[in-house]
């Protein structure tokens, strides 16, 4: 299928300063020899006729064409990466996999990396199961799009966001307005001193020590509506003013603490928290990490109560909000694009000592995943599996579907025994549906 004299795309679309992080987390990959920067999107379908639906929706989508025939032009010294469109007519690729469990990922699947060299950098896996039912699973380099980017693509491939003549406006970035070095500088210095003090350690994390060969695992716990429903009061109970996301952050806390007192692991929690740099109401970009970041510090007395961890994480959201903290990092990210991937490595991780985090926490929000809205096949449930990223070999995601909450744990599997992991979502239902530690 030749899309190139029916559209009008991009031949050259440069990387963000969040997309050079990500491209930067390959050289951690790389020296762990595990987990991968994979976002994957699944599907569920009763039949094979809704599942083929949205395969063909993919094949005959511009933008995946597009996506399928660019390719990753590297950075020197004072140059900025980009992706380089060269129409070669490929189209994406496509596995049959079985599961012999009902409604499980196969692990091969799951742990299969998309690495930058791989000639294309999104896939589709079509999982039958035993029941008949099929899903189909879409996925991509980390590199390529976010959370937020993903939903404007389900939009897209449910129809509600063709590729038109105006497309490159939303699904691409705007050309960006350039800071004096000077500015860039000094802004670094300010990130700098902030984050070191921020992230002052020991930082406790759950993280063990490496074997050769390192696999994850996935857990989902799904909440009803009527729970759902609970988390959200509670979450208004315990102060979390700015939505049920603080609530959520707070849960995990509190968890991963309770979990390192067991273990005898000293430290603060500390964690990053993806935030969104779109402005409010604005159709794109889709492609590229339009994100920043916060960054959260709990010390001992953070986790007396539930509120009182909640009240932590809004005193750091306003602080780092009104500081603009989250645009001076992106500013900061922007900068380093101009540097080699290896001495960007070298500068994001020399300080940090293994232990980069406690935990990692994503949230795809919601008023995106009605199904009944979104396919004239729709499909009878959907899940987005964050990259299984080692280190802190554990991950806390959220997704909102149908007024339910649904919520992925992947973890590196020498990290946790069974017991800790029935600890966690244990803990975790406990504080959300019961509001008890």
């Amino acid at each position: 299928m030749n899309f190139s004299s029916d559209y009008s795309f991009p031949e050259r679309v440069y990387l963000s300063g969040a997309d050079c992080f990500f491209l930067m987390l390959e050289k951690n990959t790389k020296k762990h020899a595990c987990g991968n920067n994979v976002i994957r999107i699944c599907f569920s379908f009763d039949t094979k006729k809704e599942a083929d639906f949205l395969i063909e929706r993919m094949q005959c989508s511009p933008f995946i064409h597009w996506l399928n025939n660019i390719e990753l032009v590297r950075s020197r010294f004072y140059s900025k990466p980009y992706w380089k469109y060269v129409d070669k007519g490929k189209t994406i690729p496509l596995y049959t996999l079985t599961s012999s469990f009902e409604n499980e990922l196969p692990k091969e699947l799951l742990n299969r990396a998309i690495p930058l060299t791989s000639s294309q950098l999104i896939e589709c896996d079509c999982v039958h199961y035993p029941s008949g039912k099929i899903s189909v699973v879409l996925s991509w380099h980390h590199i390529l799009m976010d959370g937020r980017g993903s939903g404007m693509l389900l939009r897209h491939l449910s129809g509600q966001l063709p590729y038109n003549e105006n497309a490159e406006l939303i699904f691409f970035p705007k050309k960006e307005k350039r800071s004096s070095l000077y500015a860039q500088i000094r802004n670094m210095y300010k990130v700098k001193h902030f984050i070191q003090r921020s992230s002052k350690g020991p930082i406790a994390s759950p993280m063990r020590e490496e074997k050769d060969q390192i696999l994850f695992g996935l857990k989902t716990v799904c909440f009803d509506a009527n729970e759902t429903q609970l988390i959200d009061e509670f979450a208004v109970l315990n102060g979390a003013r700015f939505g049920a996301n603080n609530f959520l952050i707070a849960a995990c806390a509190q968890t991963v603490n309770q979990l390192n007192l067991k273990r005898g692991i000293k430290g603060v929690v500390w964690v990053p928290i993806p935030y969104d740099g779109r402005k409010r109401g604005a159709k794109g970009p889709l492609i590229t990490n339009f994100i920043s970041f916060l960054f959260y510090r709990f010390e001992k007395d953070h986790f007396e109560s539930i509120s009182s961890t909640v009240r932590r994480i809004n005193d750091q959201m306003t602080e780092q909000l009104n500081m603009e903290m989250p645009k001076k990092y992106n500013l900061l990210l922007d900068m380093m694009r101009h540097i080699p991937t290896g001495l960007y490595h070298l500068l994001a991780t020399r300080s940090s000592k293994g232990a980069v985090s406690s935990f990692l926490f994503t949230s795809a929000g919601e008023g995106i995943w009605d199904m009944k809205k979104l396919m004239e096949h729709p499909f009878s449930d959907v899940a987005i599996i964050p990259p299984f990223t080692f280190p802190p070999g554990l991950t806390f995601s959220f997704l909102r579907i149908n007024n339910s909450l649904k919520m992925n744990i992947v973890y590196a599997e020498h990290c946790f025994d069974q017991n800790e992991l029935n600890f966690i979502v244990t803990k975790l239902r406990s504080i959300l549906v019961e509001n008890k530690l």
